[in-house]
């Protein structure tokens, strides 16, 4: 899966991350596991390349990927602390 498809679907979850449910947890761990095998594997097309200005597209490509993971994982992490909450608030009431 190519990078733009993988930051259109991180978006899209993102976007829905308001009623998110266990599928749609695990959904976003999914695209943010490729995108880590994306970057790592776009890094070791930077170690084996020697032209100067391919190995400045792979850093941009390789920073964008960097910064779409990691507002990923802040939904995924605000996502998984508000169910905690939630629950802990259910518990709490019984």
């Amino acid at each position: 899966m190519t990078s733009a498809k993988l930051f259109d679907k991180l978006r899209s979850l993102m976007e829905k991350a308001e009623h998110a449910d266990n599928k749609h947890i695990k959904k976003l761990r999914k695209v943010l596991h490729k995108l880590k095998d994306r970057q790592k594997e776009l890094e070791q097309n930077l170690a084996a390349t020697t032209d100067v200005e391919k190995q400045a597209r792979i850093r941009q490509e390789i920073d964008v990927i960097r910064l779409q993971r990691s507002k990923g994982a802040e939904v995924y992490q605000a996502i998984k602390a508000d169910r905690r909450a939630r629950k802990a608030a259910k518990a709490a009431r019984n």
